[in-house]
């Protein structure tokens, strides 16, 4: 998957369409985001974080899983969320803030 950003395209290794379930995918997409904030020099363990639905609620945000990477590329959450979805399965993402997915139905 590429998401088109201020600072150019971010080629991620990727495929929402391959999951069915919104856990399946943050998970595969949190993974996804570590190994290329790693691959930019970034400590993956402090830039990349993912969050339960329960975790996510406890700490004000919404009840869905979510993905948040604040040292990537500028608004690189609202360029993914048009591409991170699954209809067919009933899920999509939306951004929070420009450094963060939500997934969500």
């Amino acid at each position: 998957m590429q998401i088109q950003t201020e600072e150019g395209i971010l080629d991620l290794a990727f495929d929402a369409a391959k999951f069915k379930t919104k856990a399946g995918a943050a998970k595969a997409l949190y993974k996804a985001l570590c190994k290329l904030a790693k691959a930019m020099g970034q400590d993956p363990d402090i830039e990349v974080s993912l969050y339960t639905p329960e975790q996510s609620f406890a700490r004000g945000y919404t009840t869905g899983w979510q993905v948040q990477w604040e040292a990537g590329p500028y608004q690189w959450a609202i360029g993914a969320s048009f591409q991170v979805a699954n209809h067919k399965a009933g899920w999509y993402t939306e951004p929070y803030y420009s450094f963060d997915l939500c997934f969500t139905d």
